[in-house]
Protein backbone atom coordinates (compact mmCIF):
# COMPACT_ATOMS: atom_id res chain seq x y z
CA UNK A 1 0.00 0.00 0.00
CA UNK A 2 1.25 3.47 -0.83
CA UNK A 3 2.07 5.96 1.93
CA UNK A 4 1.85 8.87 -0.52
CA UNK A 5 -1.88 9.39 -0.22
CA UNK A 6 -2.66 13.07 -0.56
CA UNK A 7 -5.92 14.26 0.94
CA UNK A 8 -7.04 17.83 0.58
CA UNK A 9 -10.10 19.27 2.26
CA UNK A 10 -13.23 19.41 0.18
CA UNK A 11 -14.70 22.91 0.05
CA UNK A 12 -18.10 23.29 1.64
CA UNK A 13 -20.74 23.88 -0.99
CA UNK A 14 -24.07 25.37 0.02
CA UNK A 15 -27.27 25.32 -1.96
CA UNK A 16 -30.06 27.90 -1.78
CA UNK A 17 -31.83 26.03 1.02
CA UNK A 18 -28.66 26.03 3.14
CA UNK A 19 -28.12 29.75 2.58
CA UNK A 20 -31.75 30.49 3.43
CA UNK A 21 -31.45 28.49 6.66
CA UNK A 22 -28.28 30.33 7.66
CA UNK A 23 -29.91 33.70 6.97
CA UNK A 24 -33.00 32.63 8.91
CA UNK A 25 -30.85 31.67 11.89
CA UNK A 26 -29.13 35.07 11.84
CA UNK A 27 -32.50 36.78 11.52
CA UNK A 28 -33.99 34.87 14.45
CA UNK A 29 -31.01 35.74 16.67
CA UNK A 30 -31.34 39.46 15.98
CA UNK A 31 -35.03 40.22 15.44
CA UNK A 32 -38.09 39.66 17.63
CA UNK A 33 -40.47 37.35 15.78
CA UNK A 34 -43.65 35.34 16.10
CA UNK A 35 -43.36 31.57 15.67
CA UNK A 36 -45.99 31.75 12.94
CA UNK A 37 -43.72 34.05 10.90
CA UNK A 38 -40.80 31.62 10.55
CA UNK A 39 -42.11 29.92 7.39
CA UNK A 40 -42.63 33.23 5.61
CA UNK A 41 -39.24 34.57 6.66
CA UNK A 42 -37.56 31.39 5.41
CA UNK A 43 -39.47 31.60 2.11
CA UNK A 44 -38.26 35.17 1.58
CA UNK A 45 -34.64 34.23 2.26
CA UNK A 46 -34.93 31.17 0.01
CA UNK A 47 -36.34 33.28 -2.83
CA UNK A 48 -33.51 35.77 -2.37
CA UNK A 49 -30.84 33.04 -2.36
CA UNK A 50 -32.37 31.34 -5.41
CA UNK A 51 -32.50 34.63 -7.33
CA UNK A 52 -28.91 35.54 -6.47
CA UNK A 53 -27.73 32.07 -7.46
CA UNK A 54 -28.17 33.04 -11.11
CA UNK A 55 -26.62 36.52 -10.89
CA UNK A 56 -23.02 37.29 -11.73
CA UNK A 57 -20.91 39.22 -9.20
CA UNK A 58 -20.74 42.18 -11.58
CA UNK A 59 -24.56 42.41 -11.53
CA UNK A 60 -24.47 42.80 -7.75
CA UNK A 61 -21.81 45.49 -7.41
CA UNK A 62 -24.39 48.28 -7.37
CA UNK A 63 -25.89 46.88 -4.15
CA UNK A 64 -22.67 47.16 -2.12
CA UNK A 65 -22.79 50.16 0.23
CA UNK A 66 -20.22 52.88 -0.59
CA UNK A 67 -18.23 52.48 2.64
CA UNK A 68 -17.79 48.74 2.04
CA UNK A 69 -17.00 49.20 -1.66
CA UNK A 70 -14.26 51.70 -0.77
CA UNK A 71 -12.67 49.16 1.57
CA UNK A 72 -12.85 46.43 -1.09
CA UNK A 73 -11.12 48.64 -3.65
CA UNK A 74 -8.42 49.50 -1.10
CA UNK A 75 -7.74 45.80 -0.38
CA UNK A 76 -7.69 44.78 -4.06
CA UNK A 77 -4.88 47.18 -4.95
Amino acid sequence: MSDNIKVSPTPIQRNSADVAMELLNIHLQNVHFQATDIGGIYAQYFALAKTLEYKSPSDLKEFIPEEIAAKLVKYNR
